[in-house]
């Protein structure tokens, strides 16, 4: 048997596995060294998603986990292309989001002798992978067929188990890379189309001396559920009727699942909570005794100071591998299924009224600071950043997707967009946080969730990602991309660095001066600029299947966007204190 037939009987063993396993896709940048990955892949039953840019598939594959709910495969050649796929893996360890990363390898004879694509890949990405294997070298008389079966059933099991995050397998090849019949049939696995080993994945639950007590220390006590970022993947339907069993309010994050949809708990969600902790006054009246906390650490920066200060009593449930305090206030963590840690408390102790005056409080403050806000955000010209992510959200379509920017998007997004029963669901890469990937993760998002996709993302984070656009050129993909184009960092001009008055716009506001349609147009989309409100909703409402990419331009002014974002956030405050009687 010829060396490039057990190649490609090796990749395609590994690809035939994932396959079994419930992987659907495969990103692929093209290269020598993983030409029997290639080969292989064309003819899988798999998905696969050519992408020429390494660092770009690698924001796509998360974007494709994270709507698809299913681990997915990259590929690529050896050499720096693997050190591209770094961003996207970090973001996927602090996200928990399931990569299968295979990098093809020059054997190890190959390696520290000044040949050519030959770095030190093994361990390239270091910490940020729950698992690294250097895999063996196939070669003529040696039976590796249980092996390569094996070995992928060990890896998509170690990137799904929660918490969830990327496996990295990397894999030497020997010339030569072709098979004399590349025509050949896959080697067979189970007659019965299940995998090589099958894995069993068992849900952790609380003892029941620990559901008892916590269902005594919660009964009867003034408390919230603050809902994060990935609540959404750990049981949002069960954190809902946790609340409703408890009476408490939920402050929804808008990456939590809990801020959107039809839940049973949705009276009980808290918008605006990002202004009124603002408040010191309010944020002491609000004091609690018990806050259940599920996901990562919370968007708004007012909430996260607000659990720094809070003397209540903290739980972190669900936890994974992000312990997300990092305030160090939390006294307890449950460790497990979130499902099952809210379905072992249902079942114990009695359950609260949903109209205690306790969660009626945080409800109606929440219900005014709302009102409040609609009334303000809208007014004033030229157009306002916090408006743009507030009418976007009110005119998405029930069943959208929606991947908001890491940077001002998110928090305007937070700040100023209320609940909504529509079925919206919500993405953003903010386990890293990073501003990097973003349009290859929405584009990643629209070829998987099958659902009408929007991006909205900062002119920076835009700039930074044009290389993805060729993914919707060669893919055909539906996206449509609203960009507040305030020519530069606008986040910047709300922190500390915005007195640096000599060093602030050259190395923090980095105006660029460019405009984004030529970059749109070379790459097959439609650039629209739009600015009003009106416009933008115009433009929104007739985008749809079939529009492909679609980039909507909204010119902004760094400097009025603080001005107004301030006085409309002093104004909703005003507008809460309690009316003085004249004498």
């Amino acid at each position: 048997m010829d060396l490039g037939r057990l190649n490609q009987d090796a990749a395609a063993l590994l690809l035939d596995e994932f396959a079994r396993c419930g992987v659907r896709h495969v990103c692929i940048s093209p290269g020598g060294r993983s030409t029997p990955l290639a080969a292989a892949l064309a003819r899988s039953p798999l998905r696969a998603w050519v992408v020429t840019d390494e660092r770009a598939s690698a924001f796509f594959a998360l974007g494709l986990a994270q709507a698809s709910g299913t681990a997915v495969a990259l590929v690529c050649t050896s050499g720096t292309a693997v050190a591209n796929y770094a961003p996207a893996v970090a973001e996927a360890a602090h996200a928990e989001i399931p990569l299968l990363v295979l990098t093809a390898d020059r054997p190890a004879e190959f390696r520290d002798c000044g040949a050519a694509q030959a770095i030190r890949q093994d361990g390239i990405f270091g910490r940020h992978c729950k698992w690294t294997h250097e895999a063996a070298t196939p070669a003529e008389g040696v039976d590796l067929h249980d092996y390569w079966r094996s070995l992928a059933c060990r890896a998509h099991a170690r990137a799904v188990e929660g918490p969830a995050g990327p496996v990295h397998l990397n894999l030497p090849l020997r010339e030569p890379l072709v098979a004399d019949d590349p025509s050949a049939a896959v080697p067979g696995g189970r007659a019965d189309g299940r995998p090589w080993v099958r894995v069993a994945r068992a849900k952790q639950q609380l003892p029941d001396e620990d559901a008892e007590r916590l269902a005594r220390a919660f009964d009867g006590r003034r408390g919230c559920i603050v809902a994060g970022p990935r609540t959404q993947a750990t049981g949002a339907d069960a954190i809902a009727q946790l609340a409703l069993h408890l009476g408490w309010p939920i402050l929804a994050d808008p990456l939590s699942g809990l801020r959107h949809g039809t839940h049973p708990a949705f009276d009980l969600v808290v918008d605006g909570y990002d202004v009124f902790l603002r408040d010191a006054r309010l944020a002491r009246d609000l004091e609690p005794e018990v806050v259940l906390r599920f996901g990562a650490l919370p968007t708004s920066k007012p909430l996260q100071r607000w659990l720094a200060a809070t003397g209540a009593w903290q739980v972190l449930a669900g936890a994974g591998s992000a312990w997300g305090d990092p305030s160090f206030r939390v006294a307890e963590v449950i460790q497990g299924d979130t499902e099952a840690f809210c379905d072992a408390l249902r079942t114990r102790g009695p359950s609260r009224s949903t109209d205690s005056a306790w969660a009626a409080g945080w409800i109606d403050l929440a219900r005014r600071t709302r009102q409040a806000l609609d009334e303000l955000v809208p007014r004033g010209e030229p157009l306002f950043e916090g408006a743009v992510a507030a009418r976007l959200s009110a005119v998405l379509p029930d069943g959208a997707a929606l991947v908001v920017g890491s940077s001002m998007p998110v928090r305007d997004l937070d700040t100023f967009a209320g609940a909504t029963r529509r079925d919206l669901r919500v993405f953003a890469n903010r386990g890293a946080n990073g501003i990097d990937g973003v349009v290859a993760t929405a584009l990643g998002v629209a070829a998987a969730s099958e659902r009408p996709t929007w991006l909205l993302v900062g002119d920076l984070s835009f700039l930074h990602d044009l290389g993805a656009l060729q993914i919707a050129a060669r893919h055909r993909l539906d996206l449509c991309v609203v960009v507040p184009n305030n020519d530069g960092g606008g986040i910047f001009s709300f922190l500390p660095q915005a007195r640096l008055e000599d060093a602030f716009e050259p190395f923090f506001g980095t105006p660029h001066g460019l405009g984004l349609e030529p970059a749109v147009r070379m790459c097959g989309g439609t650039h629209v600029l739009v600015d009003s409100l009106a416009g933008l909703e115009s433009s929104l409402a007739s985008f749809g299947r079939g529009s492909g990419l679609r980039v909507i331009e909204v010119p902004t002014d760094r400097a009025h966007n603080v001005r107004r974002h301030r006085a409309i956030v002093d104004e909703v405050l005003a507008s809460l204190q309690p009316r003085r009687e004249v004498a």
